[in-house]
């Protein structure tokens, strides 16, 4: 099962390059965009089907991967966003009210 999830990860990202090569050059062509939309649309079309394939195998192997290994993750320690806030470079609000607003919180 994790070929196939790896196999079809490996074509959603080769298929992502397609309509990054093929956009311009088919609004470039001569004919324009009249003669190339739905070479277009059938790529977007291509390109959506993989990523909700991409997302259905994902889903049945993140299932697959929790029962066989009862993965939990490790407890965070006590009073860890409390550090993480804390320790932020600059502040989260200000400590005296704007003056132009006449002290009401106002900018």
């Amino acid at each position: 099962m994790t070929i196939a999830f790896q196999s079809a990860v490996f074509a959603l990202i080769a298929i992502s390059f397609l309509p990054v090569i093929g956009v311009p050059v088919a609004l470039a062509s001569p004919d324009g965009w009249s003669s190339s939309k739905n070479v277009v649309f059938s790529g977007v079309s291509l390109w959506i089907g993989s990523v909700l394939f991409v997302g259905i195998l994902n889903s049945f192997i993140s299932q697959i991967c929790s029962r066989c290994f009862r993965f939990k993750p490790p407890p965070l320690p006590k009073g860890f966003f409390i550090v993480i806030l804390k320790d932020l470079p600059f502040p989260l609000r200000s400590k005296e009210p704007n003056e132009g607003a006449q002290g009401r919180g106002f900018s």
